[in-house]
């Protein structure tokens, strides 16, 4: 492989991998959240871990495939200074949206799934779990906003 075509490759990995982790997660927000709404607080905490698993079989590993994208496309622009800084960006969204998971909704969804909520706390953990989605499916989104203008200004940079 030479050496365009390991950048192409991995940026290209950065980019889409990270778009379709955003892309999952609004597209819980926009199915499972919504109707989650519509769903009796004790049925929705009872049937979370099933829907956590179909989800979160496909997110994680793109989550993944994102920090490997990331980290080899910021690797490769390590020497110009404003390209590695938009890459650190990306990477820095990454990472905030990564603690921002293990800190609230992995704990989150674990009380979930353990069932260990009334029918009133499980109604007000929906309405904060789907809010903060909202702020994690745009955090999300800004990753591959920001990989795709350091590919841009390497482009432009040659």
């Amino acid at each position: 492989m030479t050496d365009a075509t390991y950048r192409r490759t991995v940026n290209m990995i950065a980019i889409l991998a990270s778009a379709a982790f955003a892309g999952g997660g609004l597209l819980i927000l926009l199915s499972y959240g919504i109707r989650w709404l519509g769903t009796d607080p004790l049925v929705w905490r009872a049937g979370f871990w099933d829907e956590f698993v179909n989800f979160a079989l496909t997110i994680i590993p793109l989550n993944m495939i994102t920090l490997v994208g990331l980290v080899l496309s910021a690797r490769l622009d390590w020497q110009d200074r404003p390209i590695r800084r938009t890459w650190m960006i990306a990477i820095w969204l990454y990472v905030a949206n990564t603690m921002f998971t293990l800190g609230y909704f992995i704990p989150q969804n674990i009380l979930l799934i353990w069932d260990s909520y009334t029918a009133a706390q499980a109604s007000q953990v929906r309405a904060t779990w789907l809010g903060l989605h909202v702020l994690r499916v745009v955090i999300a989104a800004a990753v591959p906003v920001y990989a795709y203008l350091a590919v841009i200004r390497r482009a432009e940079a040659r």
